[in-house]
């Protein structure tokens, strides 16, 4: 047995003393990328040492042998907004557990911002990026954005979306359709008709693809849509709310996000509007802190952190080589009743 001093950690020269071979046949049974042959039990002999002295492997010696550091990047919309903060905290410990350093960049949905940070990312050689916030509608941004994604790939890096993009990624993606289908079919069943939604940009996808889930419910009720958008902010959402107030006033809104959810709650206290007994409304994402919100609000619960942590799965399976798919994996929503949506008035 190797004597180890107290608080030292363990080196691949220790292991490769203990297991009896050199440090050179040491490294490579260590490396899942290495493919000089090692026996079977060389191998099993090299990986038993590491265990008994419980070392672990320096992501940035293999970063100097693979051309890409250990870090991954998150770049969000908004990282003040809820939503993009608990997928930032399970995709972050996730990526801690593998020995990566992760780094945020929030774009504001700008996307020159966008593609500035992605272009430093490839400049420092970051092992994967991990898109948070839906793709931006923009010919020269999706231009531009393709050849950086290539160029990541020259180097070894890896790329997955965790929202709706028009580029063939891997994608981790809620089912934001079939959540806001649900959400809206919820409302039609309390007996609303005059059903509006306040939706998201339409430069942003994720906005298309909630606005679609409401228009299948609407439209397979006979009900009339009615739609207004708004910036995903709480000030943008109240002015949008208002706005709805200015015309026929509908009777439960459905709102794109919980963010912007609170800033409609926000308008309509200010307007003594009572909910759900004057106006219902809705949400969707279900962020952490709605149990502090009064009414408590009716949303659609999106599994950020896991998404988070099932983002950097994904990453880490094609930087291994062991995911070479682009396809799409739909995480499940679910109907999260609350305090803010009833009947309509008179029913």
């Amino acid at each position: 047995m190797v004597s180890r001093r107290r608080g030292r950690l363990p080196i691949l020269s220790d292991v490769a003393r203990q297991a009896a071979v050199s440090p050179t046949t040491a490294s490579r049974a260590l490396d899942p990328d290495n493919h000089h042959p090692i026996s079977d039990r060389t191998r099993a002999r090299v990986l038993a040492a590491a265990t008994r002295l419980g070392y672990r492997p320096n992501p940035m010696a293999r970063a100097l042998r693979t051309r890409r550091v250990p870090t991954i990047a998150i770049v969000v919309h908004d990282v003040s907004d809820p939503y993009f903060a608990e997928i930032v905290r399970g995709a972050t410990a996730a990526a801690s557990s593998k020995g990566f350093l992760t780094v945020v960049c929030s774009s504001d949905r700008d996307p020159a911002t966008e593609l500035r940070y992605v272009e430093m990312l490839c400049l420092s050689r970051v092992s994967g990026v991990i898109f948070a916030g839906g793709g931006l509608e923009e010919a020269r941004y999706r231009r531009r954005m393709a050849g950086y994604a290539r160029s990541i790939a020259d180097y070894g890096g890896a790329i997955v979306a965790l929202a709706p993009r028009a580029e063939r990624w891997p994608a981790e993606l809620p089912n934001n359709r079939a959540g806001a289908r649900l959400i809206t079919e919820h409302l039609l069943k309390l007996g609303h008709r005059k059903i509006a939604m306040i939706s998201g940009p339409s430069t942003v996808r994720t906005s298309g693809e909630r606005e679609a889930g409401y228009l299948d419910a609407m439209k397979a009720a006979g009900a009339k849509p009615v739609t207004v958008r708004a910036d995903f902010t709480t000030t943008g959402a109240a002015a949008a709310m208002a706005r709805l107030l200015a015309g026929t006033p509908p009777t439960a809104v459905f709102v794109a996000s919980d963010t912007m959810a609170l800033g409609v709650l926000s308008e309509l206290r200010r307007r003594d509007i009572q909910v759900p007994a004057d106006l219902s409304v809705a949400g969707f994402d279900d962020i952490p802190g709605l149990e502090f919100i009064h009414p408590r609000l009716t949303t659609v619960r999106v599994p950020m952190a896991e998404l988070g942590a099932a983002g950097v799965a994904r990453l880490m399976r094609q930087l291994d080589g062991g995911d070479n798919s682009t396809r799409t994996q739909l995480h499940d929503v679910e109907l999260v009743l609350g305090e803010s949506t009833g009947k309509p008035r008179g029913k």
